[in-house]
């Protein structure tokens, strides 16, 4: 009888293996034909509009060149969400092509003006001044005690460490940038996943949308508020009082859509079935945080220099200081403090998150030369004909779509000037209207793909370099109707404090 059972049991044994086989080659053959299928469309896409340049060309240079540069960038694009592992390299071919196309094409085009008008240079020192400041101190233990802490509180539960990683991202950033909070929060994100087999996914992305909540909450909370706040002259508090009831309302509505969209059951790598004691809920409770801690010195000084970088943002505005300047500052400061090796801190930095800012900077450049958002902006001023309400939804719809596609900094910065002019005869009843409608689209607007903030380039990043390379279909599907949500209450918000109320 052992036997027959011994047989049944490998008879089955083999069944499953070549079942599984043969259903891993059909999703080879299907994967391939798939890919065959995305060359095929985009070959067609590229010839057609290959075609319909030359042809506009011809009769129309003006044209021809929004036609091509469009292409370039959004190609570009297409490519890095579909061969993420090879996205830089990407992105300085398209970055070498446009320029030169544009050096070809463009009257008067200078390759260096794209570099000093259009790279975002604070953007990549805060990049790389954080980078610095977190190795620095990642280190001396602070990020492992910080886990160590939120487990403890948590018990090791899946749902109060995700909702703890969406209020901790949030708080970082509104006090810092979003890429400096995206980075702090990334390394113990990925460091709690894997100690207790997570899936860091979700929580990553979590991070992003408080990011992005987070982007509107104040003025040093964002590039695009920064630019704002300094063009229309709005007071720090005066922003916080607009900006606050939105941002504590958002957060209960973030909350239960990620808890919605990532049920805490499939965030665990590992079938609880399998191995229902994953989690030692004991051995969590008696943990030590300062088990973690080599050194206490080196600890404090750490936290030390994080304390005085994050007073330093909160400051920046304030004494005129540039945010990158901060971030480097307190870079150096951590690496002078913890004796940390410099050689060692400089080969872990996140160069590849600045090689794609740079790209995304120049293409973006490349593209504004051929005044394309321009030619939008004074369109949205021509149809909207002065109406308050009308003015409203347009920049908050043109603002919102095109933040995500190209990003929200460039859009910002191309319709702070036609604001500016829209907003001359609504100066003495609804100054502010506007510039909030601006500043608030943009913030949630730049967060429904990947590229339209700061903080989803450097998530999807991270996530490529961790070995969980981020679908970007996956990406909209989460993030697009929150986004949408978000916008048109904040629409209705700002509309109902401007209309019925007059405060803004």
């Amino acid at each position: 009888m052992s036997r027959i059972k011994k047989r049944l049991a490998l008879s089955q044994e083999k069944r499953r293996k070549f079942i599984q086989q043969r259903f891993s080659r059909q999703k080879i053959k299907e994967k391939t034909k798939q890919h065959l299928v995305l060359k095929i469309f985009l070959g067609i896409a590229l010839l057609l509009f290959s075609g319909l340049f030359i042809i506009l060309h011809t009769y129309d240079a003006y044209l021809g060149n929004i036609i091509l540069f469009s292409l370039i960038f959004v190609m570009t694009f297409i490519l890095v969400a579909r061969y993420h592992h090879v996205q830089i390299t990407i992105i300085l071919i398209s970055c070498l092509i446009a320029l030169f196309m544009a050096a070809l094409l463009l009257e008067g085009f200078e390759w260096h003006n794209v570099v000093d008008h259009y790279m975002e240079w604070e953007v990549l020192a805060v990049v790389f001044g954080m980078s610095l400041l977190v190795e620095s101190t990642a280190e001396t233990g602070l990020f492992d005690w910080v886990i160590i802490r939120m487990l403890k509180i948590s018990k090791g539960e899946v749902y109060p460490l995700f909702i703890m990683t969406f209020l901790l991202t949030l708080a970082l950033s509104t006090v810092l940038a979003n890429v400096t909070a995206m980075i702090l929060i990334s390394s113990m994100i990925f460091t709690l996943a894997n100690a207790l087999d997570y899936d860091p996914t979700p929580f990553i992305l979590s991070a992003v949308l408080a990011t992005d909540v987070a982007g509107m909450a104040t003025l040093v909370s964002s590039l695009p508020a920064i630019l704002v706040g300094t063009t229309a002259g709005i007071g720090f508090i005066d922003f916080l009082l607009i900006s606050l009831p939105f941002v504590l309302v958002s957060i209960p509505i973030c909350i239960f859509y990620l808890n919605r969209f990532f049920p805490p059951e499939k965030i665990p790598l590992r079938s609880l079935e399998d191995t229902p004691d994953v989690i030692d809920r004991e051995m969590i409770l008696s943990l030590d945080p300062w088990g973690v801690i080599e050194e206490k010195r080196r600890f404090y000084l750490a936290a030390f220099s994080l304390g005085v970088t994050i007073v330093g943002f909160a400051l920046a505005q304030f004494l005129s200081i540039p945010l990158g300047v901060v971030a480097i500052s307190g870079g150096v400061i951590a690496m002078i403090l913890t004796q940390s090796e410099e050689n060692r801190l400089l080969s872990q930095l996140n160069w590849s998150t600045l090689l794609f800012f740079g790209g995304l900077f120049i293409l973006v450049g490349v593209l504004e030369e051929t005044n394309v958002l321009n030619d939008l902006a004074k369109w949205l001023e021509n149809i909207s004909g002065g109406d308050l309400l009308l003015s409203g939804i347009l920049i908050l719809l043109i603002t919102a779509i095109f933040s995500g596609v190209l990003d929200n900094i460039p859009v910002t910065a191309a319709l702070l000037p036609i604001i500016t002019d829209m907003n001359i005869i609504h100066e003495t009843t609804n100054p502010r209207y506007l510039w909030f409608i601006l500043v608030f689209s943009g913030a949630l607007g730049g967060g429904w793909t990947p590229f339209g903030s700061a903080a989803g380039i450097v998530a999807v990043s991270l996530l490529a370099r961790e070995g969980k390379p981020l679908n970007f279909g996956q990406f909209l599907r989460c993030f697009i109707p929150i986004s949408a949500l978000l916008v048109v209450i904040a629409g209705v918000y700002l509309s109902v404090l401007a209309l019925f109320f007059g405060i803004i």
